[in-house]
């Protein structure tokens, strides 16, 4: 029977899966009928190339069942074993149960079992756990909110191996200091010369401090260190997008996917700003971004891609189905399918649906505005303006009163007609003095909160200031609206014609300049008509009031060609 397993584990090892459980299921039957032809050792062996070869071809029940039958061979030969059985010099399977239970955690996760597979690790005893063992305990114990417990695994794995990356962003994510984290691995950060910049940015990025990782992150993408690397580029970006900087993001992650045409990390975050531009050129881009590849390959970023795909082109149906296939497709919450469906499900009038996969994103990643924005803009559906104004100012504080979330919150109180103007204006001021990448939206609406209040020069300073930094369609249309309000047609002009020329789809500039052009030829006219009445001539029975009688009669007066 030894050359049968010999032949059986040459066969696994040119992966002959479905080979080897064909062979095992005649061999497994023949011993049934002689058990004496199989000794324990070797029907421990023969039933473990079983399960490990219906594991590789994704029969996963019948692998855990035989994985279980494993580990009571394991036990009774252990009770009973006698003195001629004793374990072959290098026979390691007897010696430990480990990886047996390992398997077996693996076939309940594949089975979607996730109790079931804590469980089975736990029951391994913390001294006999090795760093695949604690690596895999830590993400169940992060994915069921067991943060204590994961971080403890997280830093046995550190311990014994000082490069396992994912160990120290989870560290990081679960709240470690970088101080900490790097003290676990000293064997290997002196000898790596961007280990400790990964480090650092990584620490940034974790702790919040997005404008300092993407300084960090710059320094890292040089030549000499990680020049074009992928994983730092979408890092990068993602910080961007925490800034509130999307045009930036955009730009990043479309060198990402050009150094990398099948990339995944970070395609669904490029796929949800370039659906939410609002540019054409972007729609058009993110149709590049969608798999070729079979279905059944497909991961969770496909998945965002191909929705988000479906709500650029206003398919909202099809959007939310594509959204909650990428939720149903990971272990992990996936933000952008989140953000997606809630999106899309406030499209379609759900608010109270949309608004309840707002509050799940949130509470996973707190600190992106347009989550908080999404949430925001539902209440305000939904005329629950008080609810609306307390997230309003939970997004404060979640982005340490960004310019963003200070705009947003004043959005808010401009529709209750309680809030005092005061509150409002304070706020926007202090938005815009803020922002230093000169956001339009709060400039925008304190202009339109000055023009209500008509403190029209007031407005034209401001935006005579943020023009000279970031020139906009809007704001050129806003300041012709304040050159009206001033009686400075000509300056109006001027600056509603710069905005077509920036937006010729700006429809409130368009009808600015009409509305000027109506009255300059009504202006002309009126001094046309002036300018004849003070002539010799005078219509008999007319005057300036009466343009239309005039107009009419004035061929009247003038004789005939017949009558010379």
């Amino acid at each position: 029977m030894s050359s049968l397993i010999k032949q059986l584990q040459s066969m696994y090892e040119l992966q002959l899966h479905s080979n080897i459980v064909r062979v095992c299921d005649f061999a497994l039957s023949a011993a049934e009928q002689k058990p004496e032809s199989l000794s324990p050792i070797h029907k421990f062996q023969l039933v473990l190339l079983y399960a490990d070869s219906l594991y590789d071809i994704q029969y996963y029940i019948q692998a855990e069942n035989l994985y279980r039958q494993a580990l009571q061979i394991r036990k009774n030969f252990l009770k009973n074993k006698a003195t001629n059985n004793k374990l072959p010099e290098n026979q390691t399977e007897f010696n430990s149960d480990v990886e047996i239970r390992y398997k077996i955690h693996k076939c309940c996760l594949a089975l979607k079992q996730v109790n079931a597979a804590v469980e089975m690790l736990q029951s391994i005893s913390a001294r006999s756990r090795t760093p695949k063992v604690n690596m895999a305990l830590a993400t169940l114990y992060r994915d069921g909110g067991m943060e204590r417990s994961a971080i403890t695994c997280y830093k046995e794995v550190l311990r014994e191996c000082p490069l396992a990356l994912e160990a120290v962003e989870n560290l990081l994510k679960l709240g470690i200091k970088g101080v900490e984290v790097n003290s676990l691995m000293t064997d290997v950060t002196t000898e790596i010369s961007w280990l400790n910049l990964w480090l650092k940015a990584q620490a940034q990025l974790y702790s919040r401090e997005f404008a300092s990782a993407v300084q960090t992150y710059k320094s890292m993408d040089s030549h000499g260190l990680l020049k074009d690397n992928t994983s730092v580029l979408v890092n990068m970006a993602y910080c961007y997008h925490y800034i509130c900087d999307d045009a930036t993001a955009i730009s990043v992650l479309q060198r990402a996917m050009k150094l990398d045409q099948n990339l995944v990390f970070g395609r669904d975050l490029l796929s949800t700003l370039l659906a939410t531009s609002g540019n054409s050129e972007h729609v058009e881009y993110l149709e590049t971004l969608l798999p070729t590849c079979d279905m059944s390959l497909w991961s969770t970023e496909h998945w965002v891609v191909l929705g988000n795909c479906m709500y650029s082109t206003k398919k909202y149906e099809k959007a939310v189905y594509f959204a909650q296939q990428a939720l149903c497709s990971s272990h992990c919450k996936n933000i952008e399918a989140f953000l997606l469906k809630a999106k899309t499900l406030l499209e379609l009038n759900k608010y109270q649906d949309a608004a309840q996969h707002c509050t799940e994103a949130i509470q996973i990643c707190p600190f992106r505005y347009d989550l908080h924005h999404c949430l925001v803009e539902c209440y305000v559906k939904m005329n629950r303006l008080r609810e609306a104004e307390a997230m309003a100012t939970n997004a404060c504080k979640q982005l340490n009163y960004s310019p963003q979330s200070l705009t947003l919150h004043a959005s808010v109180l401009l529709k209750d007609p309680m809030t005092s103007g005061k509150t409002v204006r304070k706020m926007l001021e202090k938005a815009v003095s803020q922002d230093k990448t000169f956001s339009t939206n709060a400039v925008c609406m304190l202009v339109e909160f000055l023009e209500q209040e008509q403190q029209y020069d007031q407005a034209r300073e401001l935006l005579l200031k943020h023009i000279k930094h970031a020139p906009s369609s809007r704001l050129h249309q806003l300041l012709g609206d304040c050159f009206v309000n001033l009686q400075k047609d000509d300056d109006a002009f001027h600056h509603y014609s710069i905005a077509l020329r920036l937006d010729p789809n700006n429809q409130r500039a368009s009808e600015g300049l009409n509305n000027i052009g109506r009255n300059l030829s009504l202006s002309k006219r009126d001094s046309y008509y002036t300018c004849v009445g003070e002539t010799s001539y005078t219509s008999p029975g007319t005057s300036a009031s009466e343009d239309d009688a005039f107009i009419q009669n004035d061929a009247d007066h003038w004789p005939a060609n017949n009558s010379f």
